[in-house]
Parts: C-alpha cells; sequence; structure tokens
C-alpha cells in the first residue's frame, strides 16, 4: 500500500431495517433525496432523508415498500439520470421498469415531490434465461444495460412511454456475469464475470454492439466495477481478494497500471468510486474508492492521479490511500454492497448493505469537522 493514514472518520448515522432477508443492493436517486434498497425479500424500499438548515444531522424516513411481483430475489437496482425511473434486476429472470404515479399540482403540472403517488410497474423487460445479476443505465438515460447467470449481456434503447428494444446481446463471457457498468460520459459498457475477466463493449453504427476489449489479470471471479468520476480509469474487485485499476490508454486500449491488496481478507464484493469531499480538481485527486464484501470491513481510498511521468518514459500508476475504515460494519454479517451518493453536497455519504437485512448510511468527514 502506498500509504496509510486515517486522517478521517467514518460514522454510522442510521441502520434502515425493514426487510426480512438479506439486502442485496442499495441506489441513491441521483435527483431527490431518496435511497432505495432491495433484498431477498422480493421488495425495494424507500427512504426519504432530510438535513435541517444549519444543521449536521440527518433524518431518514420511511416513506414506500414496493411489493414489486418478482417471484424472486431482487438482486439489483439502479435509477434512471432523471430519478424518475427505477429498474429491478431479479433471479426470477426478469427486469421490472418501475415509475411513480404523479400528482398534479395547483396549474395542473405533474408535481415531483418525494412523497406522492404509487409506484406502478410501467414494463418487464424478459429475455435473460436466468438470474438477472446487475441492471445499470448509461449518463444519458438512453441506454438500460442487464446482465445474467446465462452468461449473457443485454443492452436495452430506452423509448418513450417506458418502451425498451433490444439492442444488443454479447455472449463474451463463458461463466455467470456479476455486474455491468457505464463509462460515466460515453456509451462504453463493462461487465464482470465469474470467468476471472472484465468486457468492455461499444455500438458498431453500421453493426451492432460488441466486444472490444477483454481485461485479464484477476485470479478468480471478478464482483463489481466502478470507473472514476472522470472516466480515465476502471476499478474492478475479485475473489482474489485485490482491487486492480485500469487506465484508459488509447481509444480502445486499457491497462491495468495498480494493484492494491492485502486490504480485505474475504471475496470484494462491491466498491464504489465517488467524487470525494475534495472531489477530482486541479491538484490531481481522483476521488475516494470504497470497497467492501465477505469480511464485513469497509475501506475507503483517496486516489490521486500521477503527478508526472517516470524518467524512463514508463506509465506511472495513479497512487492509494487509505483514509478510513470500518471493521465489522455489519456485525458478523458480509456486507454486499457499497455505494456512494452523487447529489452535491451529500458526496461524503454512502450506503451499505447487508446479509443481515439491515441497510446503513455512513458519512465521511475530516477529523476535527
Amino acid at each position: 500500500m502506498d500509504d496509510v493514514d486515517l486522517d478521517v472518520r467514518m460514522e454510522c448515522l442510521t441502520e434502515l431495517q425493514g426487510h426480512d432477508d438479506r439486502a442485496w443492493h442499495v441506489a441513491w436517486n441521483p435527483m431527490k433525496p431518496v435511497l432505495a434498497s432491495c433484498s431477498a425479500d422480493k421488495t425495494v424500499r424507500l427512504y426519504h432523508y432530510r438535513q435541517s438548515e444549519g444543521e449536521r444531522s440527518l433524518t431518514f424516513e420511511h416513506l414506500n415498500t414496493i411489493q414489486t411481483g418478482h417471484t424472486k430475489t431482487v438482486r439489483a437496482i439502479a435509477w434512471s439520470p432523471s430519478g424518475r425511473t427505477l429498474a429491478t434486476a431479479s433471479f426470477d429472470a426478469n427486469i421490472g421498469i418501475w415509475e411513480q404515479e404523479l400528482a398534479e399540482d395547483e396549474e395542473g403540472k405533474p408535481n415531483y415531490a418525494v412523497n406522492t403517488g404509487e409506484w406502478e410497474c410501467m414494463s418487464l423487460l424478459e429475455g435473460h434465461e436466468t438470474e438477472c445479476k446487475s441492471v445499470a443505465y448509461c449518463s444519458s438515460g438512453n441506454l438500460l444495460a442487464s446482465c445474467s447467470r446465462d452468461k449473457t449481456v443485454w443492452v436495452w434503447e430506452v423509448h418513450p412511454d417506458a418502451d425498451f428494444e433490444c439492442m444488443g446481446v454479447m455472449m463474451e463471457h463463458s461463466q455467470d456475469v456479476k455486474q455491468v457498468a457505464w463509462h460515466p460520459t460515453e456509451e462504453i459498457l463493462a461487465s464482470a464475470s465469474y470467468d476471472d475477466t472484465i468486457k468492455l463493449y461499444i455500438d458498431d453504427p453500421s453493426e451492432d454492439w460488441f466486444c472490444f476489449a477483454t481485461l485479464t489479470g484477476h485470479d478468480s471471479t471478478v464482483w463489481s466495477l466502478a470507473f472514476s468520476p472522470n472516466g480515465r480509469y476502471l476499478a474492478s474487485s475479485s475473489d482474489d481478494l485485490t482491487i486492480r485499476i485500469w487506465e484508459r490508454v488509447e481509444q480502445y486500449k486499457w491497462e491495468c497500471v495498480k494493484v492494491i491488496d492485502s486490504i480485505h481478507q474475504r471475496s470484494i464484493y462491491s466498491i464504489s468510486w465517488g467524487m470525494g469531499l475534495r472531489g477530482t480538481n486541479g491538484d490531481g485527486r481522483l476521488g475516494w474508492l470504497a470497497s467492501t464484501g465477505g469480511d464485513g470491513k469497509i475501506n475507503v481510498f483517496e486516489i490521486q492521479a500521477p503527478s508526472s511521468s517516470s524518467d524512463s518514459g514508463a506509465r506511472v500508476p495513479p497512487s492509494h490511500k487509505l483514509i478510513a475504515q470500518v471493521h465489522s460494519a455489519h456485525a458478523v454479517h458480509d456486507v454486499n454492497c457499497v455505494t456512494w451518493c452523487s447529489r452535491p453536497g451529500f458526496e461524503n455519504l454512502l450506503a451499505t448493505a447487508g446479509d443481515d437485512g439491515s441497510v446503513k448510511v455512513w458519512r465521511v468527514t475530516s477529523v476535527g469537522n
């Protein structure tokens, strides 16, 4: 490890209970103060958070529980960039598309307040043969990606009125596909698999979606992926107990430039790369990378871009520093997901979901604040 400097603290703000089985995933609404969680109990729970003016305290209130109608576990959820649509990926092989019934204000216009209207399933996307493991919207909201235990990755085009068209089915992986993730600004899709590899895909206007790169180096299942906020780097976590950071060195070429190891004692199930308090700015900071997994530990690293190239001309990797750590985040239970909040002013919040069925919200602050 480049450095260890626990110069920030991580406090648990709240524990949100209510799921009757393990909590698999959490997702912050990008536009509204809403946090969603999903579970093996087949439900999605929605929470509204509020910060009183002039106060540091945050309060979380249960808004709604969506009885999804999925016949098996809801494994993952994803908000559209507008924050108005929620996608659910289930072990029943289907993807649900959910929107909230909107009340009207006094002028007859839609009221987008967080606590109005029931959630309805507007569309059910079918096609995967078995368990859906992940779902993700691209930054424009025009595309939705999904992956499955059936070894495939699907790309769906989003049309008005919750209409979706399959634009491509990629069958590049030889095993279960664990997660899909979009580049933050471009329509580049990444997938992680039980076959120990990462695949990268783009759309060929004259052809179809295709895999343009396969990233190898992990020695076991790749569980999770996270692009850096600036899109130059991609982080991956694995059953081999390492995090790898890949750099985009050419338009269609990515190389592993860093391996972070000796940080977890069991599988690293989830990583999330956020802006952090100090963000991505001129001093080279690339944000905060959080990791969690089967050992119940949460690590937060500050990632910094190299200041200059080496004398030999070799590529210099970004540096990393462990700035916060929590042991036994969900007591003796595995932690299945960690996710940073992206809303301005709340970038130092992260949420976790555990096998204990609970969701926890954490705040990372500088020591002395």
